[in-house]
């Protein structure tokens, strides 16, 4: 069985929040819907827990506050353009 290496690669990145205000429902469901946009699987990570990014209700569950460093994973065919679009969202808006 062949696998191709483009299969095994996976992008990510990981932020300090630095924006109290970002971690509202409504700009968090912003990040949600800019992660929609693309057909690549996202996680966020925030310490041990872990959450879909595309899914509000799990990001909400994972307890993120001011301060917490936390980790994006992504992996799928448009995974260079997601990370690039999320990674500037969270530097513009967290």
């Amino acid at each position: 069985m062949c696998i191709r290496e483009e299969e095994m690669l996976m992008k990510q990145f990981s932020y300090v929040l630095t924006n109290p205000d970002a971690l509202q429902t409504k700009h968090m469901g912003n990040l949600t819907r800019e992660a929609s946009r693309f057909s690549s699987r996202m996680n966020l990570i925030n310490g041990a827990k872990e959450a879909a990014l595309k899914e509000l209700r799990a990001v909400m569950g994972l307890d993120i506050q001011c301060g917490n460093r936390v980790t994006v994973t992504v992996e799928g065919k448009d995974e260079e353009a997601a990370v690039a679009a999320i990674q500037n969202y969270f530097v513009a808006n967290m």
